[in-house]
């Protein structure tokens, strides 16, 4: 239970004081001492001792604000400070409420009272308490006889759980304390509290949260108990220990900690003992991976800091660690992550690290990193790690002339245990002259020399250890924005705005000898060019049609375009570019690069559409496309205590394609190796390998889906899933259903997946006793 600091009980003495502040007359308005209006009306109405002692009988009512006190009669005696309330007692406020009480009778000058018979309810986590008699005391010590409490909305029969006790002392700076208890489903009590205590200093609270049961074809049935620890306002922990009874046993331990606006620190920490594995071997799908071992003993480390000095110099670190390669793969959803967040680490080849400090100006900046790489795909040995690098990047206008300089300067110190390496420092200053020679057409010209120096350590040859490589960057760019507003009547829209942006650039770099340095990353290969570019840009704008405000007092009429959300947004672009290469066109050769195509369309706020790829135009086939839909309900739905049950139906699909190209099978299998021969079992690891029998000419083809479905208000579908379409068959599959209880205190979910690497189908369940902790999504 989440009971707030000064509980239902304050909140009602803050309310009877300033109703009891200022004597008012039957069917009257009258301004109180803090100016706000009080309105009373009551059947009788009487004062007496000098206005020292009023009384009030017969339907009584009590407005102010948005607050609203209902009983038979009222008392306050100004010169005791006592007020009472009886009969029928009811406070409506939209954050709490009394729906109920006999009586209420307080001392605001001692801040003490009692409530009898009273039933109690605060919005936010949908608490209900009820109690025989309510006690205050001094300070914020609070004593209940005979109560209970539930955070169920059911409008009639017993709640699906509740939890009562015979004595619950409470004090919102220090524990709760519940005496002779009992836990309850429906009206059957199934455990017996005889005593047993919970804090109150924050929302945060200690304790066991709810395990999580799941079943796995391979790895038997799975058990996580997950333990939460409130430290302070402003650091915690949670502790979990994990089972699965053909796998592994372990624990998870995550610390959270803010310092202060800008600085916070997370550590998420993983143990695991495959002790009840047996031939781990087996499930492993992808036989490119150079480390393919699964360990008796895996754990992980995943950690970030952001740290704001006094200076304005920030310093930070994310680092990820795992103990061997499939870890991420195979682990990652054991933590807490978004669905898209963990299918991204699922399917990534490299895990990395970096510590480093940063400094801003207005116009420039310095930054020190150090980077570590962990490479899921290729022998560890070979992975290049950047540490340290050290960067400085700036721009500035020259005083007195309409230039303007720039520079970026990066020195960087590449390390790996096998293969060459070294330090690099590169100088790239730059002379921008901007330039507008009419309203509509604008562009700039620049010039960068550039210098790279190479100091490389053994193996090399002593002669070959110092290099340079001295180049110049030659750029220019003109471009003209032409528009124009037509009027609309439609979709909501008042006007629409078409704004058109050709734009020609041309890019020169000069041939230089750059066979004796060694390539560490795409700055130490630079082509030569000589290439014109032709851009065209579309942008449409929409302008809302502007509808009159409901008056502010009319709670049940719903703004069709609320302040601050009706202005001008944009609802699609569409760019197109083609380069043309000058010295190509010249040696008779294939002069134009592939089409360029990129659209964003978002004609309705609920509506998205998208297509980013290029066409080759030469036999004008598609080399790379990348197709996303997206559309959700607009409707507003209720809110609920369930994170899951107040997002909107949606439906998002989206599809990736990529053909081959010489070297692109080294983007599926990054260990083949062209030196070795092609024999069976080589082809049986490296099958993508041009020599090998049966290659597909294409790299990518794949389709994703992602649906949520609300088939009631209470039941929730969830379905994603990626389809490899050039192999035939599903990479990766999701589907949960969820139950809400009717009266919105509880969920179920039941979840499946299945994935090929490693290959196993999963069943999970997850139930939530909501208000009881922090809701957050079981959908992933």
């Amino acid at each position: 239970m989440t009971l707030r600091e000064n509980c239902v009980i304050a909140l009602l003495l803050g309310v009877l004081y300033l109703f009891a502040a200022s004597p008012t007359s039957a069917q009257s308005a009258r301004p109180a001492a803090d100016g706000a209006g009080i309105n009373v009306t009551a059947d009788k109405l009487s004062s007496g001792n000098g206005a020292a002692k009023i009384e009030a009988s017969g339907n009584v009512e009590i407005k102010r604000d948005l607050t609203t006190l209902r009983a038979d009669e009222v008392r306050v005696d100004r010169g005791t400070q006592d007020v009472e309330a009886k009969g029928r007692v009811s406070v409506d406020d939209p954050d709490w409420k009394i729906k109920s009480a006999d009586s209420v009778q307080l001392n605001l000058g001692k801040e003490t009272g009692e409530i009898q018979n009273g039933s109690l309810f605060i919005e936010q986590g949908h608490i209900s308490i009820m109690g025989r008699r309510f006690q205050k005391f001094s300070g914020q010590v609070y004593h209940v006889d005979d109560g209970f409490f539930t955070t169920c909305l059911c409008e009639s029969g017993a709640p699906p759980w509740k939890v009562s006790a015979g004595q619950m002392d409470l004090s919102a700076d220090g524990l709760g304390i519940i005496k002779n208890g009992y836990f309850y489903i429906l009206d059957v009590p199934v455990f017996y509290l005889p005593y047993g205590f919970f804090p109150l200093k924050t929302e945060r609270q200690s304790g066991f949260l709810f395990p999580k049961f799941g079943l796995s074809t391979k790895e038997g049935y799975r058990f996580q108990q997950p333990f939460f620890w409130a430290i302070s306002k402003s650091t915690d922990v949670t502790l979990a220990f994990d089972i699965q009874t053909r796998a592994r046993v372990g624990a998870i331990g995550e610390l959270r900690t803010i310092f202060n606006r800008d600085s916070d620190f997370q550590f998420h920490s993983s143990f695991f003992n495959e002790t009840f594995r047996n031939q781990a071997d087996e499930s492993i799908i992808d036989r490119t991976i150079a480390d393919q071992r699964i360990p008796q003993n895996r754990w992980s480390v995943v950690a970030t800091h952001r740290y704001l000095t006094t200076a304005d110099w920030l310093t930070y670190s994310d680092v990820a660690a795992f103990r061997d390669d499939l870890f991420a793969r195979e682990l990652i959803d054991r933590f807490d992550l978004p669905g898209t967040k963990e299918a991204d680490i699922k399917r990534s080849r490299f895990s990395e690290s970096r510590f480093g400090v940063f400094r801003a100006w207005s116009d420039m900046f310095v930054k020190g990193e150090w980077k570590f790489y962990q490479d899921f795909i290729q022998p560890d040995p070979t992975t290049l790690q950047r540490t340290p690098q050290v960067a400085f990047w700036g721009r500035r206008f020259l005083s007195g002339f309409p230039l303007e300089f720039r520079w970026r300067t990066e020195a960087m110190n590449y390390l790996r245990r096998e293969g060459g390496d070294g330090l690099r420092f590169d100088l790239r200053p730059e002379v921008v002259l901007p330039f507008k020679t009419a309203s509509y057409l604008f562009g700039a010209l620049s010039v960068a020399p550039r210098q790279t120096i190479y100091h490389l350590y053994s193996p090399v040859k002593s002669s070959d250890r110092n290099l340079a490589r001295p180049m110049v960057e030659m750029r220019g760019n003109i471009g003209t924005s032409l528009s124009r507003v037509f009027a609309w009547n439609g979709l909501g829209l008042a006007a629409i705005k078409h704004v058109i942006e050709p734009e020609l650039s041309y890019l020169f770099v000069p041939h230089v000898d750059q066979s004796k340095i060694p390539i560490m990353d795409n700055n130490d290969r630079i082509r030569r060019r000589n290439v014109l570019t032709l851009a065209l840009a579309n942008r449409f704008w929409g302008r809302p049609v502007r509808t009159l405000a409901a008056p502010a007092d009319d709670k049940n009429t719903e703004l069709l375009n609320p302040a601050g959300l009706g202005g001008v947004s944009e609802m699609g672009r569409v760019r197109l570019a083609l380069s043309y290469d000058i010295d190509k066109e010249r040696k008779g050769g294939d002069s134009l690069s592939d089409l360029d195509i990129s659209i964003k369309l978002t004609p309705l706020s609920y509506l998205n559409l998208g297509l980013e790829g290029g066409v080759d135009p030469g036999p004008w086939q598609v080399s790379q496309a990348r197709a996303s839909f997206a559309i959700s309900d607009p409707r507003l739905r209720r809110q609920t205590l369930d994170p899951d049950f107040n997002r909107p139906n949606s439906f998002g699909v989206g599809y990736q394609f990529l053909r081959q190209s010489s070297l692109g099978f080294l983007s599926e299998d990054a260990n083949a190796n062209l030196d070795d021969p092609a024999t069976p079992a080589y082809c049986a690891t490296h099958s993508v390998d041009p020599r090998c029998a049966g290659f597909s000419r294409n790299i990518i083809g794949s389709v994703g889906t992602n649906i949520i479905y609300h088939a009631t208000d209470n039941i929730l579908l969830f379905l994603t899933s990626s389809y490899d379409a050039r192999e035939g068959r599903f990479l990766g599959v999701r589907g949960a259903t969820k139950f809400l209880s009717t009266c919105e205190c509880w969920s179920i979910t039941f979840r499946v997946g299945h994935d090929i690497n490693p290959a196993k189908t999963t069943f999970n369940f997850d139930f939530n006793l909501l208000g009881m902790g922090s809701a957050k999504s079981t959908l992933r």
